[in-house]
């Protein structure tokens, strides 16, 4: 009796034990997860009270500093040994170079009008350009004082607010191999998000602004980058594993390549980036790239495993009306892709229709439903059909309330609806007011042709051949 009154006993404690051993756990985990959420909340103003410690240290440090390169303009000496249009370039040129860097060493960005964009832009998009040795080296004591002002700029450019993004563009800039190589000293390792390079090329493989080579070390040391445009370019085939290694790694998430390559390569290309696994790009721009039918069979095969991409951008190339039955087969499966550009190629009004069918297939409200609603295709000057939506859903509504709008015009819906029994009546008049509210939800989307009561009536008056939608 007593061995199992000490039983029960011991029992009852262990019990007891445990419950108070369980609380105990969860409350030490409490205490443990606010702890570590007081910490991180610590590290974060830690870490925001040093960043701002290093831009005012910057500031402070430029308070002192003067430009110190002349702007030539009104020097009689240097207007006699230039030509005046080559005068009056350096003088431009020299002038804007100088407003960028005055700003940059003051902890200001140049460029801060564009929403959450703070950006470096160097924008020199001149039909008057200049190339001789001369005139690069009357310009080079600039992009001196240029690139030391951007190499200590970092502090600006890691204050700025999680939601902001840091750009740097350089548009049509001329330099020499001095200067050059004096930027992309200043560029490695800044953390710009997007950064953007478009020269004036002259196709004599001779770069006008920043060599691929060169953009390509910048892009290997910036982690941040997320954003990529190489535009006027010469990127050759020794580019290539380099690029789509920067791709991969650095998680780009946007890539613009317009015009940059010789006829081969840009198939090469456009092949090494979308065999990349796991590719995480959203956007694709390589228009004018010279891309022909020996990838047609690839690109379906891509858009067809419905990847993260959601603009493509391929205007401008030599893809066929064959290609254009093989990407319209693979948009069938596709729900991911919003915008595909294939304007300007050797589309004809055969393939154009093929894209056509699988936006918009008119040919029954199966059809209709079945047909891919998430995507614009441009092939002609606007798109074949409106996906303007966001949500695929409404575009869906839309064609199916289209068809029933135009049939309803002679009456002839429920001749397409079948022997349906009369008891789904009230889920083909629900159905047909859901669509109409699709229809009507954007002010911009043109309004029926018919109102849903119109299509109400047309039911009612032949329900015995109505169908359930």
């Amino acid at each position: 009796m007593l061995e199992t009154t000490s039983q029960s006993t011991k029992e009852h404690i262990d019990r007891k034990f445990d419950s108070l051993y369980l609380h105990l756990e969860q409350k030490c985990s409490s205490l443990g997860n606010r702890l570590e959420s007081k910490v991180d909340a610590v590290d974060v103003k830690v870490e925001r009270s040093l960043k701002f410690h290093e831009y005012n240290e910057m500031v402070v440090k430029n308070q002192s500093w003067e430009y110190s390169a002349p702007i030539p303009e009104h020097d009689p000496v240097f207007r006699a040994y230039f030509e005046d249009e080559e005068a009056e370039y350096i003088a431009r040129t020299a002038e804007t170079v100088r407003d960028v860097t005055k700003k940059m060493r003051r902890g200001e960005f140049p460029n801060n009008r564009n929403g959450n964009i703070r950006g470096v832009y160097l924008d020199l998009d001149d039909a008057d350009n200049q190339s001789s040795d001369a005139v690069n080296n009357a310009l080079l004591p600039h992009w001196k004082e240029f690139a030391a002002a951007l190499e200590q700029f970092t502090p600006a450019i890691n204050l700025l607010p999680d939601n902001f993004e840091s750009r740097f563009l350089f548009y049509f800039v001329q330099l020499n191999l001095d200067a050059m190589m004096l930027i992309k000293e200043a560029l490695i390792g800044k953390p710009f998000q997007n950064m953007s390079f478009t020269n004036n090329d002259s196709g004599n493989n001779v770069p006008a602004g920043m060599s691929v080579e060169a953009i390509l070390d910048i892009v290997e040391s910036n982690k941040h980058l997320r954003k990529l445009e190489i535009e006027s370019n010469r990127i050759g085939r020794d580019h290539i594993e380099k690029l789509c290694s920067a791709v991969h790694n650095h998680a780009l998430l946007e890539l613009s390549l317009f015009s940059s390559f010789e006829p081969g390569i840009g198939n090469e290309m456009l092949t090494s980036l979308l065999s990349i696994d796991g590719l995480k790009l959203e956007k694709l721009d390589m228009s004018s790239s010279n891309i022909t039918s020996a990838v047609g069979m690839l690109l379906s095969d891509f858009i067809e495993t419905n990847p993260r991409m959601r603009e493509l951008n391929l205007r401008h190339n030599d893809l066929d009306d064959r290609d254009a039955a093989l990407i319209a087969n693979a948009l069938r499966s596709n729900s991911t892709l919003r915008n595909l550009d294939l304007y300007r190629n050797s589309i004809t009004e055969v393939g154009a229709e093929c894209l056509r069918l699988v936006l918009c297939d008119e040919s029954s409200l199966n059809a209709a439903a079945d047909s891919n609603h998430n995507c614009n295709v441009r092939v002609r000057w606007d798109s074949i059909d409106d996906n303007s939506h966001e949500q695929g859903q409404i575009n869906r509504g839309r064609k199916i309330y289209s068809i029933l709008s135009n049939r309803n015009e002679t009456m002839s819906n429920v001749q397409h609806f079948g022997d349906i029994d009369v008891k789904i009546l009230p889920n083909i008049l629900e159905a047909v007011q859901k669509y109409a509210t699709k229809v009507h939800e954007d002010e911009d989307n043109p309004k029926p042709k018919v109102k849903p009561l119109s299509i109400v009536y047309e039911t009612m008056r032949k329900w015995e051949k109505a169908f359930y939608l």
